[in-house]
């Protein structure tokens, strides 16, 4: 590499040169002695060379570093001549010093380079709007052995615009400054028209702005607007209308919309602004015919495939007559197309229902004066019946006959037969429902009723069946009785009927809290086996309420605490006190208990009666509960050991003042002798179960006295 490749100024490359330069110079060293090293850029020998000296092997060479360059730390500043005459060493021993960072203008910035090192160079830009003032780049130098910049940084101006130009009949936002800069904008407004003058119109930008095209100078961003008066004519159409924008006096920038009307195309655009040369550009469109109008509408005909409602040239339409109609001249279709001129070809004629023959039938007549016509065509109806005597084939009463689509009659015409019918539904004190025929054919229905006071037993509804009977059976018209008598407060359960039949029971109740006072149902009977009435009077609902009844010393159940008409209460006593009147009492429809409520006294035991085998003491007819008496028994004119008998708290004697017959202690010996001479078990144990049925009949002898005294 020769030297005048290497680039003064650039430090990182200083060691890649030394070491090409040593090479070089060991290249060309002859023999052993090193030739004098090439000039480095950031060191030179510390001793001054003349240029054309040799140096024998291992000769040192110092170096120090020039100005702008230091030592690098950690390297040798010695090259060392070897034996085979190159120099040894690295060569990098300085780097580059660095400037001091120089700062940045205001509204710029510094373009930072990748180190303030000894010969490297910054540049300056600016904001946009601002302009450099000075020098764009500067370069790190040594002046008087110290490191500084070469030149001062620069500055950044606003970059100014003249004062904007002035219109005529017009002025800008910027009247009160003097100095503009880049960016500043001012807007430009047409002065106000004196009475009678049209108004002025700003044609042009309103608003300009001051920018630059070179840097350096400003400029403004478009020419000024100028102020003047522009006036479009009315825009018109024909066939057109115009969407938006009306006004009364059209000017500078108003833009009109148009769209043309119905059938009717655009030719041209369909927005016109008004221009300053007092024309709409575009020009006005122009609205040209393109298509006919609707096809005409024919009588009982449509419309067949019709694609939309626009019939460009050429269109064809197809006209389908009504279902049971076709044109006069017999045609099902008929088409017609739109010509050039925009008409359609020609007129359908319309479309006439299709005739049926008249209708004759024999034994049969219409219904209905007003069907009958001379001429019947499609859709006309005709009901027709048979004449007195006569049927349809079918058995119906009526048929009714169509016009057909296809010229005939829909079913066909029937034919009218002799027919059999059934006698006349006469029933006493009955008739028919909406009688409207005198005769009754096979399959006919009547409904009958009966007259007033008279109920219709049977079926209501009866049919002439196949055999000219009726079926079912004629119903009967019987006497009835009317409804029967309301009562207030209440209802019965044959609300809502008329006829109430023999036997007819009815059930009344109260509203809740009411009592029913009389019979709770009536019956419709007879008393004289004719004429039907009900079996009595109506009850009533009223309000009974029976007092509470209290029985001292006694019950008194059901446990209730409200006493309306009918209850039923019964009564018992406490033990030792007795029933005095009826055990049970029910509340009558005069507020009272019948039979009245009863009391409760105390028990007593009557004065036994006299028996010839027994000797009692009483000395009272009747004693208190727990007294005792004595009595004794006679036997054989005897009297025996006494014995006691007390008064029980049910009023009976316990035990009872009796003594045993002797054939009961015969019959006990019996049986001890039926034990002794070995009568067989099976008959013995007969022999006890017909004694112990003999002991519970005397029991029950007992309780039924007792309930006697009670």
């Amino acid at each position: 590499m020769n030297m005048s490749a290497l680039e003064l100024g650039r430090p990182r490359n200083c060691a890649a040169v030394l070491g090409s330069l040593l090479t070089a110079a060991l290249i060309v060293t002859v023999h052993s002695r090193c030739a004098a090293p090439q000039r480095l850029p950031s060191a030179e020998p510390r001793e001054q060379l003349e240029g054309s000296e040799v140096f024998p092997p291992g000769y040192r060479m110092e170096f120090v570093c020039r100005p702008g360059f230091g030592r690098k730390a950690y390297a040798s500043n010695v090259l060392i001549c070897a034996g085979n005459g190159m120099w040894r060493g690295t060569g990098d021993f300085c780097i580059p010093k660095s400037c001091t960072y120089p700062g940045e203008p205001d509204h710029g910035r510094l373009v930072m380079p990748a180190a303030f090192t000894f010969g490297s160079t910054v540049n300056f830009t600016c904001d946009t709007g601002y302009r450099l003032i000075g020098h764009s780049e500067i370069e790190c130098v040594v002046r008087n052995e110290v490191l500084r910049w070469n030149k001062d940084i620069p500055i950044c101006q606003a970059i100014p615009c003249a004062p904007p130009p002035e219109i005529a009949n017009g002025q800008h936002s910027g009247m009160d400054k003097e100095h503009f800069e880049y960016g500043d904008s001012v807007t430009y407004r047409c002065h106000s028209p004196r009475r009678g003058q049209r108004p002025f119109s700003l044609v042009g930008e309103a608003s300009i702005f001051c920018t630059t095209r070179d840097s350096l100078n400003g400029v403004w961003s478009s020419p000024a607007p100028e102020c003047k008066v522009v006036t479009c004519e009315q825009p018109r159409v024909e066939h057109g209308k115009l969407l938006g924008g009306y006004r009364p006096l059209y000017t500078f920038g108003d833009t009109v919309v148009f769209e043309c009307d119905f059938r009717y195309s655009l030719s041209g655009t369909g927005a016109s602004t008004c221009r300053d040369s007092d024309l709409w550009e575009p020009p006005l469109p122009l609205c040209q015919r393109s298509s006919c109008d609707d096809p005409p509408d024919v009588r009982n005909a449509v419309k067949a495939r019709l694609a939309g409602n626009l019939f460009p040239v050429d269109t064809v339409v197809t006209y389908e007559c009504q279902h049971g109609h076709r044109f006069s001249v017999g045609k099902a279709t008929w088409n017609i197309s739109c010509l050039q001129d925009f008409v359609w070809s020609e007129h359908p004629p319309p479309c006439e229902r299709i005739p049926c023959p008249d209708p004759h039938i024999p034994n049969g007549k219409p219904i209905y004066p007003w069907q009958v016509k001379e001429d019947y065509e499609y859709g006309d109806r005709l009901e027709v019946v048979c004449t007195k005597g006569f049927a349809f084939e079918s058995r119906a009463s009526s048929i009714t006959l169509r016009c057909g689509s296809e010229g005939a009659w829909d079913p066909a015409v029937p034919e009218c037969i002799p027919e059999p019918h059934c006698p006349e539904p006469d029933i006493p004190h009955g008739k028919e429902v909406d009688k409207g025929r005198s005769d009754y054919t096979v399959g006919a229905r009547v409904r009958l009723e009966c007259e007033e006071g008279f109920g219709l037993q049977g079926s209501e509804s009866i049919t002439c069946g196949a055999d000219l009977s009726w079926e079912p059976a004629l119903p009967f018209c019987d006497k009835v009785c009317g409804p029967p008598p309301q009562i207030p407060f209440g209802q019965h359960s044959g609300r809502g009927g008329r006829e109430f039949p023999y036997g007819t029971k009815v059930t009344y109740k109260c509203a809740e809290g009411l009592s029913l006072i009389g019979d709770e149902s009536l019956y419709c009977t007879s008393e004289d086996g004719e004429s039907l009435e009900w079996s009595g009077p109506a009850p009533e609902c009223r309000a009974v309420r029976c007092p509470k009844p209290v029985v001292q010393r006694g019950r008194v159940s059901p446990q209730r605490f409200t006493f309306p008409y009918g209850l039923l209460l019964r009564f018992s006593c406490d033990e030792g006190f007795g029933l005095s009147g009826a055990a049970q009492s029910q509340c009558r429809a005069d507020g009272t208990w019948d039979p009245p409520v009863p009391t409760c006294q105390p028990v007593r035991c009557p004065k036994s009666p006299t028996q010839e085998d027994v000797v009692v003491h009483f000395n009272k007819l009747w004693y208190e509960v727990n007294e005792t008496v004595l009595f004794r028994c006679k036997r054989d004119g005897f009297s025996g050991t006494a014995s006691k008998t007390t008064c029980s708290a049910d009023g009976t004697w316990t035990p009872p003042p009796m003594c045993k017959k002797p054939d009961v202690c015969e019959r006990a010996l019996r049986n001890k002798a039926a034990f002794q001479c070995g009568i067989p078990l099976s008959d013995l144990k007969t022999l006890l179960e017909v004694q112990k049925l003999y002991l519970e009949i005397q029991k029950l002898e007992k309780e039924l006295k007792t309930t006697t005294y009670s």
